[in-house]
């Protein structure tokens, strides 16, 4: 077995990560009072793409995670520092 395929599907999920994703991505989209609609025009995503993540149903890449940090006004780095924040939070140490 490859390197690659351990790391790309073995992989198990991170913990507490997409629901945290999910709630800084709501809150953040809330906070700026936003649409969904309107935010994936902002940064260029599919509205379906941007429920799922607010469900904790998919995984942003790092691609869509810029543009949505463009949408907010936010550098990518204060983005993933806040769901960072928010995963410990949830409980993920």
């Amino acid at each position: 077995m490859s390197k690659f395929f351990l790391y790309a599907y073995g992989m198990e999920e991170y913990p507490f990560l997409n629901e945290a994703v999910a709630s800084v991505l709501r809150s953040q989209r809330e906070e700026h009072d936003l649409s969904k609609k309107r935010l994936s025009e902002l940064a260029k995503i599919e509205r379906a793409y941007i429920t799922s993540l607010e469900r904790g149903e998919k995984r942003p890449t790092l691609n869509v995670l810029f543009y949505l940090s463009d949408a907010f006004g936010l550098l990518p780095s204060d983005l993933v520092k806040l769901i960072e924040e928010e995963r410990r939070r949830l409980g993920g140490g």
